[in-house]
């Protein structure tokens, strides 16, 4: 705890002014918390490294945000199957989790969130796609495949799931499957060949049209899915006019947007009628957007009908104009100092212009518009950088239109990445070197070195994209072209569409305050007797690996731990053992109040994916392929007698006390931590050092059998990335994130870094991400490794 806060009271002083927006920032504004998660593709027994940031908001309200919260979230159920809590200081946590080895492969999420609740909703959350595979194979092959697609209100489609032992042979008996299909959940079993032939009749209109099943057999279970054929689909067609309304008579344009039911973009030609006329061909892009002109004229009905086969519908009409207010013309909405408006109207008026953000207004003035027109420069000197509304009022102050624009757009880069070669080869020395841009003098960022098919396109997320975009707009579309964030022309598209906004002055009357009491999440320990209260306070100690500490409950035996008592190690446990022992006769009950708060979020907030999640049409594809997989066959066929007595004499994990040993004896091994072959250390039997080179006896875990004895998890502090040079030839190498370094203070100077790689070979790639005195920053570099 004292390194971590003494690196935060360094460094974070010169970030509070510029990075947390202590400038003109009102009390009630929320923080944004991003977290930078190592990959987004992760097997089971892996270990999640991450460094969460807690941007913008009120510095001093954002101090308070003392834990993170961090839950692993099954999508196909919103299931919580892990959740940890972390220490979070000055809008900064430093963590880890390790990947359960039961998990099943698929789709899941991370889900963090902090301590400043209000009414069930929490200030800050971020969600993190992600995808689990396995290293493992899986116990038994399960497939599903269409046999015949059916036509809509026709004939059904027939599939066919198939389940077999790994050698293709038939399991003893029947095995349950559980499916559904939009509105249809259905629990059934193979019949006694590990076939399941079905029906299912096309859903209309479904956003995922994936028929998902989950097979059990015993203790194992896979998730496969496949998408049914949709044979007629509805397209999806939305129209926003430039400002937020058609105003008759004056020229407006109209930004337009075209998706299927599974909200996948569509390119295609339109013809744009007035009444019965054509009077324009419009199209769509690669993004399923464009933009078009038009005149609106009284009492004239405008309709686009769309040039393609797919769709059951083709006409939609486009929003009526109104008789009166005011268009607004923006032609460069992404831009760096100074935008350039236009506004329109058939009647001269007097009107208000107001520049701001969700947190701050920056600019209000009165202009006159006459019938024809008014061009107007804003400067944007004195605005933040990012996403920002001009909004014009009536002379009542009540909204006549609105645009967003993004200020000081800055793609360039602010960080420069290099190492001292492109190519490597297996387990050689790697020299990085970063080095800040011009315009920032201090920086903390975090950096990942991973293997390159560890990394979704579709999940990946970074810093800049998310604070100036996401997070404001939700998901965006993938840029074609990279990075969305780094092309203006994209993001022109996303101002006129996902930006869009049309606001009344009765919306605007309307809004509330929010409340300001925030929920008590504190953790509580019960001391009972037969099942009630106690009646005069009692002891409890705290038994941490760096002491222990006695608290006192109150009356009525409850005691709630502060902050500093619950802070631990990583994978360590607090042990609390009530005053007496087992003779005082205590019931020791818990309540941790994050438990029922993550559970509560997955059903309140849902991760939005890119696109339809891809089919799993068989339980083999979410396997880890190639050398990761060989190496860790041929790792289990190791059979000497140490290794039998490895296997079978101790039990499996970690023991009370945290405590185990990898397979090559080291005792608290930080190159195999959370591995499932790790076993428990023996009271006695001496073991190889896992922090030096010496060979240690094991005492023994004093707390292993002992009942009255409770064991709880804390809040944890930092665990560092255990930088392993792979000296000893024998111990595999099959590690994806051969790097990680939570927080690097970064100024004008070059720093570098080393480490190795590793056995695996293909690219790799380095991230790095972080803030600076002036702003948020990302880079990205890659390397290639090559077998021997």
């Amino acid at each position: 705890m004292l390194k971590l806060s003494k690196l935060f009271t360094r460094c974070f002083i010169l970030f509070l002014g510029v990075t947390l927006s202590a400038k003109a920032q009102s009390s009630s504004s929320a923080p944004t918390l991003f977290v930078h998660y190592d990959k987004t593709i992760y097997t089971n027994n892996e270990t999640i490294w991450f460094t969460g940031y807690l941007l913008k908001g009120n510095p001093e309200e954002n101090s308070k945000h003392g834990v993170l919260s961090v839950a692993l979230v099954r999508d196909i159920d919103s299931a919580v199957i892990k959740q940890d809590k972390y220490l979070m200081v000055n809008g900064i946590s430093l963590g880890c989790m390790v990947l359960p080895d039961s998990l099943v492969a698929g789709n899941y999420h991370l889900q963090a969130s902090t301590n400043r609740v209000r009414k069930g909703i929490p200030d800050a959350l971020f969600l993190q796609p992600i995808i689990i595979k396995t290293n493992i194979d899986p116990a038994f092959n399960a497939s599903i495949k269409l046999l015949n697609a059916g036509k809509k209100d026709n004939s059904p489609n027939q599939l066919s799931l198939t389940v077999t032992t790994k050698d293709a042979r038939f399991l003893p008996k029947p095995v349950d499957v559980t499916y559904k299909y939009g509105n249809i959940y259905k629990k059934t079993k193979t019949n006694v060949s590990g076939e399941l032939v079905f029906t299912i009749d096309e859903q209309p209109d479904l956003a995922d049209p994936n028929v998902y099943a989950k097979v059990t057999y015993g203790k194992d279970s896979s998730f496969i899915n496949i998408p049914i054929p949709v044979s007629k689909r509805r397209a999806s067609v939305s129209f926003y006019p430039e400002g937020g309304n058609l105003i008759e008579g004056v020229p407006c344009y109209l930004a337009w947007e075209v998706k299927d039911p599974q909200a996948s973009m569509v390119s295609l030609k339109a013809k744009l009628y007035e009444n019965d006329k054509i009077i324009d061909t419009i199209e769509t892009n690669a993004y399923g957007m464009g933009k078009f002109i038009v005149i609106p004229k009284k009492s004239t009905k405008y309709t686009v009908k769309l040039m393609h086969s797919a769709f059951t519908d083709s006409t939609y009409q486009v929003p009526e104009p109104i008789d009166g207010g005011l268009a607004l013309f923006i032609k460069n909405a992404v831009v760096k100092d100074t935008v350039r408006i236009v506004l329109r109207s058939k009647l001269p008026q007097k009107v208000s212009i107001n520049l701001k953000d969700t947190r701050e207004s920056y600019l209000s003035t009165n202009v006159n518009v006459n019938i024809s027109g008014r061009v107007l420069k804003i400067p944007l000197t004195e605005v933040p950088a990012g996403l920002k509304t001009i909004t014009i009022l009536d002379s009542l102050g009540r909204p006549l239109a609105e645009r967003m624009i993004f200020a000081h757009y800055a793609p360039e880069k602010k960080i420069s990445i290099s190492t001292d070669q492109q190519s490597y080869g297996q387990r050689q020395k790697v020299t990085l070197k970063l080095k800040l841009g011009d315009a920032d003098t201090i920086g903390l960022v975090s950096i990942a070195c991973v293997q390159d098919n560890r990394m979704s396109a579709k999940l990946n997320t970074d810093i800049e994209s998310y604070l100036y975009l996401n997070s404001e707009l939700s998901t965006l579309p993938l840029d074609m072209n990279g990075r969305g964030f780094e092309d203006s022309r994209y993001l022109e598209d996303m101002l006129m569409v996902k930006g869009w906004r049309k606001y009344t002055w009765q919306n605007e009357a309307s809004a509330t305050n929010p409340v300001k009491d925030y929920d008590p999440l504190d953790f509580k320990i019960a001391l009972k007797r037969s099942g009630k209260p106690l009646k005069k306070v009692a002891n409890v100690s705290f038994l941490k690996d760096n002491g222990l500490a006695i608290l006192e409950t109150d009356q009525t035996g409850v005691l709630i731990p502060d902050k500093e008592a619950l802070m631990i190690e990583y994978g360590k446990k607090i042990h609390v053992l009530p005053d007496g022992g087992a003779d005082a006769g205590y019931e020791v009950e818990t309540n941790d109040p994050y438990i029922a708060l993550n559970k509560n979020y997955t059903h309140l907030f849902h991760v939005d994916h890119a696109g339809v999640p891809s089919a799993v049409q068989d339980n083999n594809e979410l396997s880890i392929k190639g050398n990761e997989k060989v190496i860790r066959l041929m790792e289990v066929k190791i059979t000497s007698g140490h290794q039998e007595e490895y296997m079978f004499s101790s039990k499996r994990g970690a023991n009370k006390c945290g405590d185990y040993v990898c397979r090559y004896n080291i005792l608290n091994c930080p190159n195999h931590y959370g591995h499932f072959e790790n076993t428990q250390p023996i009271a006695g039997r001496r073991y190889k050092s896992g922090i030096s080179n010496s060979s240690i006896i094991y005492k023994d875990c004093e707390i292993e059998n002992k009942s009255y004895i409770t064991s709880i998890n804390g809040i944890y502090t930092k665990k560092e990335f255990y930088m392993n040079d792979y000296a000893d030839p024998v111990e595999p190498a099959t590690v994806s994130t051969i790097y990680w370094n939570h927080a690097k203070v970064l100024n004008k100077k070059q720093e570098e870094m080393t480490f190795y790689t590793s056995d695996l070979i293909g690219r790799f790639r380095i991230i790095v991400q972080g803030i600076t005195d002036k702003d948020v920053l990302y880079g990205q570099q890659s390397f290639e490794v090559k077998a021997k």
